[in-house]
């Protein structure tokens, strides 16, 4: 870096003109102006080095700010001057960002130039040494089946700083060291992420975050899994000064992680063919009991362990099953017994039951809801079925999990989990919404009533919903309907008028029930504008 030569290597006395924001620029090589060069003579990471009267020996005279442009251009690190330097080009150096930099007189540039190249060769050749010794440390702990977390203490211990691994939403990688409460450029870091190109190099990205207002900075490598970033690993500085050593551990400590994930990922993809395509065809039922149990112990299976199944599906099923499979190992890596298995139906997540009296909807909800986040998903819907054991039981648990899943989806906006269990009556009217029967019972029941809405846009449909929701209190229906007492008095006569039932009749009124119970289900759609058929109201799941 051009701060390094500045503190290490150029003369006693340099003084920086302007241009300061841009030390942190590295130097590639040193080239002597002579004259003013053809635009090709500059490479990129020069320091540019000339005397005052370079310029004015031109005809005719060239201004800084044209030799300014052309370093731009060329993307030079910055420019040494020797000589009186005139006030205005150290603002212009400002405005550019770019380092100007005067030199003590007497300085001989020629000599200077040499000892620069010098410098910068055995930088580089300590460099390499470094970076060799790095690498070699990092593919040890890869190798070695340590794992994520052995390459993370060596890059703590090499460069004597936390390190850390978050997956490319900015979550903490699960089972490593936690990153600090708070860490700078966290929300850069994952736009950086989104931003990263698909990349051939093999060396992985590597940028610096910060500082923030501790004056903290964060150095973080993008892990690069099929050439596309799926986490970071970084590392955190106390304060903005980060040495080449420290970048190269980064690169390498990247690199090393991507290695160790690509074995991870063979691995389980080999295993992963075998358990899944078993767990499949016990789900769907496809297994005779004794083979399945046969199978089952083979394969080290805990098939006669309680289990319950849960199914995910989001819009565009087929698109992100796999993003969602592998968004849900990754949020239950730190539970083996866990199954993971995507379906037609969706992905299937096999799990014990949570100890304690833990809800199974409860558990589910909370994890998609962290899926959808990680994601991005505007809608994710999920089943939850039954506790039970043996290959048998867990092909039950499937089947209502998906039926659960379908009610959310036809139901209830496709964006929640819901328990089969509180299914209630819908796990029987379900099935049969596309039953003629099912269809005709509804429209002798509420049929009537029903165009009655449509026709006089009145509110008779949601009364009565409110109405069995109060059950049959007459007081509280008003109240909840914000009506007056006779108001609501009137509806319920027109009600019975229209329907012919009785409401004081046990009978009628579970006929009622049923047919609101029935009536969001079915495959033509009863909604309108304050029609009151969310399934909810009424006592739905």
């Amino acid at each position: 870096m051009l701060r390094e030569l500045l503190d290490s290597m150029l003369p006693p006395g340099t003084r920086v003109v302007g241009g300061g924001s841009g030390l942190d620029r590295e130097v590639t090589w040193a080239t002597l102006l002579r004259t003013i060069p053809a635009r090709t003579a500059i490479q990129r990471g020069d320091l540019l080095l000339f005397s005052v009267d370079l310029l004015s020996m031109r005809e005719p005279p060239l201004s800084f700010s044209v030799l300014l442009e052309l370093a731009l251009e060329r993307e030079a690190a910055g420019l040494a001057v020797i000589g009186p330097v005139p006030e205005p080009w150290g603002p212009l150096a400002d405005e550019a960002g770019l380092p100007l930099l005067a030199l003590p007189e007497g300085t001989s540039l020629a000599d200077l130039a040499n000892q620069i190249a010098r410098f910068i060769t055995a930088r580089r050749e300590a460099l390499y040494e470094i970076e060799r010794e790095l690498q070699r440390r990092f593919q040890q702990a890869a190798l070695a089946g340590e794992g994520l977390p052995a390459i993370l203490r060596a890059l703590a211990e090499v460069t004597g700083k936390s390190a850390w691994m978050e997956d490319a939403q900015g979550a903490p990688w699960p089972d490593l060291p936690s990153p600090p409460p708070s860490s700078p450029g966290q929300a850069e870091r994952r736009a950086w992420l989104r931003r990263l190109p698909l990349r051939e190099e093999a060396e992985p990205p590597v940028a610096l975050f910060g500082p923030d207002a501790e004056g903290r900075v964060c150095l973080a490598g993008a892990v690069l899994l099929d050439r596309r970033p799926i986490g970071v690993v970084c590392l955190l500085s106390p304060s903005p000064k980060i040495t080449e050593r420290d970048r190269f551990a980064v690169a390498q400590a990247t690199a090393a992680c991507a290695l160790v994930l690509l074995r991870e990922r063979s691995l389980w993809s080999a295993e992963a063919r075998v358990r899944g395509e078993f767990l499949a065809q016990v789900l769907r039922g496809e297994l005779p009991e004794a083979e399945a149990r046969r199978r089952a112990r083979i394969l080290n299976e805990p098939l006669e362990e309680p289990m319950a199944v849960a199914v995910f599906r989001a819009p565009d099923a087929e698109e992100n099953a796999e993003r969602l499979a592998e968004a849900i190992r990754r949020l239950t890596a730190r539970f083996p017994r866990c199954r993971i298995q995507p379906m037609a139906e969706g992905v299937a997540f096999v799990f014990p039951p949570p100890g304690g009296e833990a809800d199974l909807e409860a558990v589910v909800e909370g994890l998609r809801v962290e899926l959808a986040r990680a994601l991005g998903l505007s809608r994710l819907a999920a089943g939850v079925g039954g506790v039970y054991a043996g290959p048998a039981g867990l092909s039950r648990s499937f089947r209502e999990a998906v039926q659960s899943l379908q009610m959310v989806e036809a139901l209830l906006g496709g964006d929640r989990a819901l328990a089969y269990q509180r299914l209630d009556v819908y796990r029987l009217l379900y099935p049969l919404r596309e039953s003629e029967a099912l269809e005709e019972f509804y429209n002798q029941t509420l049929g009537p009533l029903e165009r009655y809405d449509l026709e006089h846009r009145a509110e008779l449909i949601p009364t009565l919903e409110a109405f069995f929701a109060c059950d049959g209190n007459l007081q509280r229906t008003a109240e909840r309907l914000f009506l007056h007492r006779n108001s609501l008095a009137y509806r319920l006569r027109r009600i019975q008028e229209i329907t012919g039932m009785d409401l004081r009749r046990w009978e009628d009124c579970f006929r009622l029930q049923l047919a609101l119970k029935i009536r969001p289900i079915l495959r033509r759609s009863h909604e309108r504008p304050g029609s009151g058929s969310d399934p909810r109201a009424g006592g739905g799941p």
